[in-house]
């Protein structure tokens, strides 16, 4: 096998317990809305009401969220309009499928407090002056079925005040302890939420606010000298919190870092990791308390082309875009993807976060239904929720039993939208091991989220583990738009025939992009999806193994 990429190597005993898959082992029943991985919602009101945020103060919009959150805790029905553009084409979606009747736009916002007085009991006031008092006071309102607000708006609306935190703490670590002392038998013991204090006007708490998951943030050094914080004291607490969370909890939100402010996303993934707890990103999204309650079918992928026949003279690679587990990116910024002249003209992966379908199963339908056959998705990132495999685990008592929930977690919403490989963030053979032995049904591993292998090269661009093939990332995004073939080359050298796992990055390339890359690669390259890769591969082994056969004595 003289310049071949794949180097077919024999099952490895790897030390240490691996994770089951049977099923039946994880308990869903606990999880207070029932047998999904995610917060999911009651079937929403046939008819949908939209309440237009443009031109609505802070105040007002933070009102508003509480007030959707709590309604939405028997029958969801209040739509935050941030984007008219946005939220009326899947509104309108949503009703040509028959989930809904309607939405109509609310005319008088104020009257909705009137109309909706029996889910609150009055209103909790915050301590604007500490740093997060926000955040403290979003806890107390949720718990105690009130409305966050400010003196004057409780006047404006009518809502007596019923708790008053103003003065109440001398920082955001003793807000938070009296918080979590006072409330741990009514907070959610399977949910929280990173939330970044300063887009709590963005009214995107809905799910959190209706399930009443601990809100909380994290900081960074640019914040350290701002009223209250005290970050080694605060991470102390989480970490105690994080702990007394049941098995495979969820964090939504998302521990963002910019300019120093916050703790930043990889080490709040990881230190959520330690606790195996996984993290469904959703620091953006609005109106999941209404998504999430919509009809979730069982999805089906277009029928996947069969491989092309080995060319050793080829580097064959997939495309295989990123940040598919970010909620955020489906209701717009990938249908900038799926709505280009160029989609469906080249095989493209999309990486998908397999919860999505449970948070937003009508718009993944969209995506499924308009699926070109030479587009795949495949599991992103790391399974049920954003991972540091590395890390997982590492803090509990049975890491193993957390690994076990959270892969058999993986492999039902896996099964719930026909995905049949995962791309896991980094990770050593020990960890890929447990993905496989979890998901016979995967026909390959998408390892890495990027070039986590060295920019000095990767050791085995392909290989295969316990008879399944694992494809280690090529390509990242540190040559930005042009360097994406000039990468693959560097990692391939002259080995023939390549199989690449070409890892997209979605901030860095776009469909004119990745056009643009189809159009130049000239034609040593061909481009596939990762099923027709993961066959390929079996027909270099199977040469590999007629060869070694030709060759024996």
């Amino acid at each position: 096998m003289n310049n071949v990429t794949i180097i077919v190597l024999t099952c490895i005993a790897l030390a240490g317990s691996m994770a089951h898959s049977q099923e039946g082992l994880v308990d869903s029943s606990k999880r207070p809305w029932g047998d999904s991985f995610v917060p999911r919602s009651p079937q929403p009101a046939e008819i949908i009401r939209q309440v237009a945020l443009d031109g609505r103060s802070n105040a007002e919009r933070v009102a508003l969220c509480c007030l959707q959150g709590l309604v939405a805790r028997t029958k969801p029905q209040l739509w935050l309009e941030r984007d008219a553009n946005i939220d009326s084409f899947w509104l309108n979606w949503h009703q040509e499928q028959g989930y809904i009747k309607g939405f109509e736009l609310v005319k008088d916002w104020e009257d909705l407090f009137k109309q909706h007085r029996n889910v609150y009991r009055g209103a909790v006031l915050a301590d604007t002056e500490l740093y997060r008092g926000q955040l403290i006071a979003l806890n107390v309102a949720a718990c105690e079925d009130m409305i966050l607000t400010t003196p004057e708006l409780a006047q404006q609306l009518g809502l007596e005040v019923k708790i008053d935190l103003r003065g109440r703490f001398r920082t955001y670590a003793e807000g938070m302890q009296w918080v979590w002392q006072t409330y741990k038998n009514k907070l959610n013991p399977y949910l929280c939420d990173s939330r970044d204090p300063i887009l709590v006007p963005y009214a995107t708490f809905d799910v959190a606010f209706q399930w009443r998951g601990l809100m909380f943030w994290l900081t960074g050094p640019s914040e350290s000298a701002l009223p209250g914080v005290n970050a080694k004291e605060e991470l102390k607490l989480f970490e105690k919190i994080f702990a007394a969370m049941e098995p495979n909890p969820v964090c939504i939100g998302f521990p963002h870092r910019e300019a120093g402010f916050g703790i930043g996303e990889p080490q709040g993934v990881a230190l959520f990791s330690r606790f195996g707890m996984a993290l469904s990103c959703n620091n953006h999204s609005s109106n999941i308390s209404i998504l999430s309650g919509m009809p979730q079918a069982k999805f089906k992928q277009p029928t996947p082309l069969p491989a092309p026949t080995l060319d050793r003279t080829k580097i064959y690679v997939a495309l295989v875009l990123s940040d598919g587990d970010n909620q955020i990116l489906w209701p717009e910024f990938f249908r900038r993807y799926t709505q280009h002249d160029a989609y469906g003209t080249f095989p493209l992966a999309l990486g998908i976060g397999p919860a999505t379908r449970e948070m937003q199963p009508g718009v993944v339908e969209w995506y499924y239904k308009n699926a070109p056959r030479n587009t795949e998705f495949i599991a992103d990132v790391s399974g049920a929720g954003y991972i540091h495999p590395e890390h997982f685990g590492t803090d509990l008592a049975d890491k193993d039993a957390a690994w076990t929930g959270y892969l058999e977690w993986t492999k039902r919403l896996m099964k719930g939208m026909d995905l049949k490989s995962i791309r896991t963030v980094g990770g050593g053979d020990d960890v890929v091991a447990r993905y496989i032995k979890a998901l016979p049904e995967c026909h390959s591993i998408f390892a890495d989220m990027g070039r986590y292998s060295g920019h000095s090269g990767i050791k085995n661009l392909s290989y295969e583990l316990q008879e399944k093939p694992v494809f280690r990332s090529v390509t990242s995004w540190r040559y930005g738009k042009n360097g994406f073939l000039k990468e693959i080359r560097e990692q391939v050298g002259n080995q023939r025939p390549a199989l690449v796992n070409g890892f997209v990055h979605c901030w860095t390339f776009t469909m004119d992009d990745l056009a643009r890359i189809c159009r130049e690669a000239g034609p040593e390259f061909i481009f596939v999806t990762p099923s027709q890769l993961a066959g390929l591969y079996q027909q270099v082994s199977h040469a590999a193994e007629g060869d070694a056969l030709s060759r024996a004595p």
